[in-house]
């Protein structure tokens, strides 16, 4: 793909009270990694890993020009306000996104401690923002890890929930075609027009963009859907049984929909990211075209 992007690396939910969020998302079955801090950006966090990507769970300790995007973005709401994308080579890729007229700044490094049982390390990135006129309705930024081994860690890979994966990054839009153009642009791929709803590929979870009256049918009446549009609204998650991740969802006493293969919790409960759990997420058979 071009602009040095690999697919989509995890997204990033902000929020107010990270110990409430890591309780809610454990609830959900979620396996949560110990707290985590940036040194240089002053934020904090909690991961949910998969194989090839992740959840991060993010809330601001000390308000910093670094952060300023988060902060403005929880003076609204909480929620999906980010998309981290995968690259091998953040100062490469930061180039060509300037060179296309897509760069959102210079690249920046950073990290946080992380204790094992080895002792302690540093897990280190490299992050260049693209510029947010070309992701309408959220901020990516392009992620690259040097210390893949300290964020992937075996003990965090299984979630009684039986998650595996991201499916899809969910987009609500009153036009999804003039959102989705955008984002082919960016990842080298094209508007997959399905009904209403339009898909682009990114090498990873594609992303779905839908406008609020078919993603009803997924979250009803969830208030993520009256945030101002275009909005990351949510995500779909893979699981590996729809019947076993249904007994958790059940046990966590959190409200759940359950209905054409798709298990959905609504954004008031998520701290402001409405969730689709499925085996297999089928867009013709969940969302109306």
């Amino acid at each position: 793909m071009p602009h040095g992007i690999d697919g989509i690396d995890h997204l990033v939910i902000a929020v107010r009270d990270l110990d409430k969020a890591r309780e809610a998302y454990a609830r959900l079955g979620f396996t949560l990694t110990a707290r985590g801090r940036h040194t240089e950006l002053k934020s904090a966090n909690h991961t949910i890993m998969f194989a090839d990507d992740y959840v991060e769970l993010l809330a601001i300790e000390e308000p910093s020009p670094a952060t300023a995007a988060w902060s403005e973005f929880l003076k609204t709401r909480e929620g999906l306000a980010a998309a981290a994308l995968k690259t091998a080579d953040a100062r490469s890729a930061q180039a060509e996104l300037a060179a296309a007229g897509l760069s959102g700044g210079e690249a920046v490094d950073f990290g946080r401690p992380v204790d094992l049982p080895e002792g302690r390390r540093d897990a280190r990135f490299t992050i260049t923002q693209v510029a947010p006129a070309a992701t309408p309705g959220g901020r990516m930024f392009l992620c690259q890890h040097h210390t893949r081994d300290v964020v992937w860690r075996s003990e965090y890979l299984t979630h009684e929930n039986g998650a595996t994966a991201l499916a899809a990054l969910i987009v609500a839009a009153d036009d999804p075609e003039a959102v989705a153009g955008p984002y082919a642009t960016l990842f080298g791929t094209r508007v997959e027009p399905r009904g209403v709803i339009r898909v682009v590929q990114t090498g990873g979870a594609p992303i779905v963009v839908a406008p609020p009256a078919a993603l009803t049918h997924l979250w009803a009446d969830d208030p993520v859907l009256s945030a101002p549009r275009p909005c990351f609204a949510g995500f779909a998650v893979k699981v590996k049984d729809f019947y076993a991740a249904q007994q958790v969802l059940q046990k966590s006493k959190l409200p759940t929909i359950a209905g054409e293969g798709v298990l959905r919790v609504a954004s008031r409960h998520t701290h402001g990211a409405a969730i689709a759990f499925a085996e297999t997420f089928d867009l013709a058979r969940v969302l109306p075209g």
